[in-house]
């Protein structure tokens, strides 16, 4: 194998090395947490909270309305009830009494709309809470196959890093210097040759770079972009 097939093996393994520890990543933060069920999670503490501030203001208006009532019918007895002689009495009685069934009618419309917002605030807590038990369920069923593949591709991962090692230890010591500082700022940085032109940078590439890659005498590098050319 010549030395840039080394090198190009090695690059090939560094790519599946950053692969996998992406995928992993992203596995150990499924299993961390769940971003939506989070969400809904929020959205069903709110959805309670104010299902419970509209029920205490819904409870408010009933009993502004009931205490009205009350007021009412005590003053109704006393309008009707013969005790009061005084015309003039009578008349600032009734007038008290128009008042207040003014003030019961808007209090009794402003607890019956509450009421209705109680149920539709009830509503909306009963889906969100659906949504939020769907989605624990969901994640309870994932756990098991989420934690399964995370051996797995722990397993892998391990593998990988010690095929890497056997390849890095079969480079020369100065290819592998050379192919970790081209790496640091271009990927990739073994790249074959396409044509007559670099496989990285396409540009074109002389007749003896050509055959020196296709020799596999010694390392050759693309003139333009610094890329280890390989056969």
């Amino acid at each position: 194998m010549s030395r840039a097939s080394v090198l190009l093996r090695l690059q090939q393994t560094d790519d599946h090395i950053a692969q996998l520890q992406s995928e992993i990543a992203g596995v150990e933060s499924a299993l961390r947490g769940d971003a939506e069920l989070d969400r809904l999670r929020t959205a069903e503490s709110a959805a309670q909270e104010s299902h419970r501030d509209i029920g205490t203001g819904a409870g408010i208006a009933e009993l502004e309305a009931a205490s009205l009532q009350t007021r009412i019918r005590e003053m109704d007895r006393r309008l009707y009830s013969g005790s009061i002689h005084n015309p003039a009495e009578l008349m600032e009685l009734q007038r008290e009494l128009d008042v207040l069934r003014v003030k019961l009618a808007v209090a009794e419309d402003d607890a019956l709309a509450r009421m209705e917002q109680v149920d539709a605030a009830k509503l909306t807590l009963r889906d969100v809470s659906a949504l939020v038990a769907a989605r624990e369920a969901q994640r309870a069923s994932a756990m098991g196959p989420l934690r399964a593949r995370l051996d797995t591709l722990t397993e892998q991962l391990a593998a990988s890093n010690a095929d890497r090692v056997a390849l890095a230890a079969e480079a020369e010591r100065a290819d592998l210097s050379l192919y970790e500082r081209i790496t640091s700022h271009r990927r990739p940085a073994v790249t074959g040759v396409v044509g007559e032109s670099c496989g990285g940078c396409r540009m074109p590439i002389s007749n003896e770079e050509r055959r020196a890659v296709r020799t596999g005498t010694g390392l050759t590098q693309c003139a333009n972009c610094d890329r280890i050319l390989a056969p």
